[in-house]
């Protein structure tokens, strides 16, 4: 169920430090936050360029793979585009596109507790995942690569290949729009599905990542039902006991500048 998308860039030296805030808004075993399994991009922090559009059923990670602080073949990663990347640029742009915790699939970091969760309950641990967040992200993949090849006429410059046949099947005019709020920092007060907070910040600030979470159940709607964005953020308002809303305009956070 995606609904968020979130924005960082960072330097050569801050790979292990992303990395960390990654782990703490998407990891596997938790409840809150969201789940580990989405789509991520790399982008030019300079031109706004898409670079990479990508799946990963950890976005922790895979990437830590990407940046060579996990051991990886470097056929299967772009730990050699990132490192010729920062002999030209100080900052890289990194975005995640990520799932309610609802649709958190069994990855090998959740394994063993979900395993144990079972075997206390006497259930199947197919009870605590949910195998649809990894169809869902195959066919977003696919739908977001075809949209930027009909968009600008090729893949982006990492990409070798499309996604998946059924997402490319399914992709909407209106799809690119998803793909730009990846690499438009500017565009935060045009388009509703984009945080106010970076990947960064939201890992050090619990209230922030909290109002994101609140505002990503609005954007599920918008993406999953074509709804406008006032009449979802109005549907969920209504059935919101703790008027989290109310608070979240109170604070000035719809105001808030996105710095990254």
């Amino acid at each position: 169920m995606f609904g968020t998308v979130i924005l960082d860039a960072y330097t050569d030296d801050e790979r292990t430090e992303l990395s960390n805030a990654i782990d703490d808004l998407c990891n596997p075993s938790d409840s809150y936050g969201w789940a580990s399994a989405g789509i991520y991009s790399f982008w030019n922090y300079y031109t706004h360029e898409i670079l990479y559009i990508g799946l990963a059923s950890d976005l922790y990670e895979r990437f830590r793979q990407h940046n060579g602080l996990s051991q990886m073949d470097i056929k299967g990663c772009k730990y050699s585009q990132i490192n010729q990347y920062f002999k030209s640029y100080d900052k890289l742009g990194y975005t995640i596109f990520v799932q309610s915790p609802l649709s958190q699939p069994l990855v090998h970091r959740n394994k063993e507790l979900f395993e144990k969760m079972a075997s206390e309950h006497n259930s199947d641990i197919k009870d605590y995942t949910n195998s649809q967040g990894i169809k869902d992200i195959k066919r977003v993949e696919g739908i977001l690569i075809e949209a930027y090849r009909k968009s600008y006429g090729d893949f982006p410059k990492w990409n070798k290949v499309g996604g998946s046949i059924q997402g490319q099947n399914k992709v909407k005019k209106n799809n690119i729009n998803i793909v730009k709020s990846f690499c438009s920092p500017q565009d935060i007060n045009i388009n509703p599905i984009m945080s106010r907070s970076s990947i960064r910040e939201l890992s050090s600030n619990p209230t922030y990542e909290r109002y994101e979470s609140f505002l990503h159940s609005v954007r599920m709607l918008v993406l999953l039902f074509g709804m406008d964005y006032p009449e979802a953020l109005q549907f969920i308002n209504n059935t919101d006991p703790y008027n989290c809303y109310e608070e979240i305009k109170n604070s000035g956070y719809l105001t808030k500048s996105l710095s990254i």
